[in-house]
């Protein structure tokens, strides 16, 4: 078996590809099973410090034997923990004489119609062991050494794939229980091109906008409910235009905060909005710049003034008014809630400012935000 520099190619790129795929590496293995004149191609991993299969991908195998296999013979096997990065043929692992003896292989390899095995096992960095397995019939013949060259070849390239397959998963995984969370807690998120259109919104973003109650989209793109909100919102986005990568975005931790004022009494919302890091020159033109959060205090959001006082060094007042801002109430609603003058919560406001260095209300309500978001929850 002679294996060109166009397949070698072919099976690299699908082996990267299948980090994507659903169910992972599925053409890849079909290349291998046919690059190696196997009847079964299959990846399995296991995590780290275990010897329990976490992920088995089998491309030719039977659906019932892939989960007797996964789920009791697994252990049983001969052809398991070879040294890592080294190829070989279940018949030199064991022994060719040995391997007519063994029990597994005349109980279960014998009746699925394994008859050869060609291996190799690697594990990466962050603990995985990546094993590739192809099988071939009973009335075939052993795998010859262009083919475990063939398997050698590609198995740094099997270990990078891995390690990214890693990553990729952590991300998706932290991705959902994110999602997860803000919808629980009534939280709208969704991201924004620089054109301000609205992409991956989450069950409550989609709720949001179509209560169409302070936030809006018009062409799929985010309206705010006040032309003061929405210019905010537009010198945001034209300052994630600019930055192109400097050290103006690179330093910039908080997100900016825009009060959105609403009707019939309601309490304002309140929208967060995080510059999203990226190299700029890999920034398509409808690529996203920018993570918006939405919540609204009906909704049950509360900042405790206590809380607020131990963070920010102010008086009982004080903090009582930031933490009723923080909450995404106005001014005027603060000082309503609290029974005190609107002079009276501006001057409160005004010393908070002096205390802290701040000069924005946005700025002490993305302050209190972001800091007791990392604090534990009683």
């Amino acid at each position: 078996m002679a294996t060109s520099f166009d397949v070698f190619s072919g099976l690299v790129r699908e082996l990267y590809a299948g980090v994507m795929e659903t169910p992972p590496w599925e053409r890849f293995l079909q290349g291998m099973r046919c690059e190696a004149d196997a009847t079964v191609a299959l990846i399995m991993l296991s995590p780290p410090q275990s010897a329990a299969v976490n992920l088995l991908r089998v491309v030719g195998g039977h659906p019932a034997v892939n989960s007797a296999y996964r789920e009791q013979l697994f252990a049983l096997e001969p052809f398991l923990n070879l040294p890592e990065g080294h190829v070989t043929t279940l018949h030199r692992f064991v022994g060719a004489r040995e391997l007519e003896l063994n029990e597994y292989y005349n109980r279960f390899m014998r009746p699925w119609g394994v008859g050869f095995v060609l291996g190799a096992d690697v594990r990466t960095e962050a603990g995985y062991t990546a094993r590739l397995r192809v099988c071939r019939g009973l009335d075939s013949r052993d795998f010859d050494t262009a083919a475990c060259e063939l398997v050698g070849t590609l198995l740094a390239h099997l270990r990078q794939a891995v390690e990214l397959f890693d990553r990729v998963h952590r991300l998706q995984v932290g991705e959902i229980e994110l999602a997860d969370v803000l919808d629980q807690l009534d939280v709208a998120s969704f991201l924004l091109d620089a054109s301000g259109r609205v992409g991956q919104p989450n069950r409550s973003a989609v709720a949001l906008f179509a209560r169409a109650d302070g936030v809006r989209l018009r062409d799929g793109r985010l309206l705010l409910g006040t032309d003061a909100a929405q210019r905010r919102l537009e010198q945001i986005l034209a300052g994630a235009r600019d930055a192109q990568g400097s050290e103006q975005e690179q330093g910039r931790r908080l997100p900016e905060v825009i009060m959105v004022p609403r009707g019939n009494g309601s309490l304002s919302l309140v929208v967060g909005v995080r510059l999203l890091r990226s190299p700029a020159d890999l920034r398509a033109e409808h690529a996203p710049v920018a993570a918006v959060y939405v919540s609204r205090p009906e909704a049950g959001r509360t900042v405790s003034a206590e809380l607020v006082r131990e963070l920010l060094g102010v008086t009982r007042a004080e903090a009582a008014l930031a933490a009723r801002l923080a909450c995404g109430a106005t001014i005027d609603e603060a000082a309503s809630d609290l029974g005190i003058a609107r002079a009276t919560a501006r001057t409160q406001l005004y010393s908070i400012f002096r205390k802290t260095g701040l000069h924005r209300q946005s700025e002490l309500v993305s302050l209190i935000a972001e800091t007791s978001a990392r604090l534990p929850q009683a």
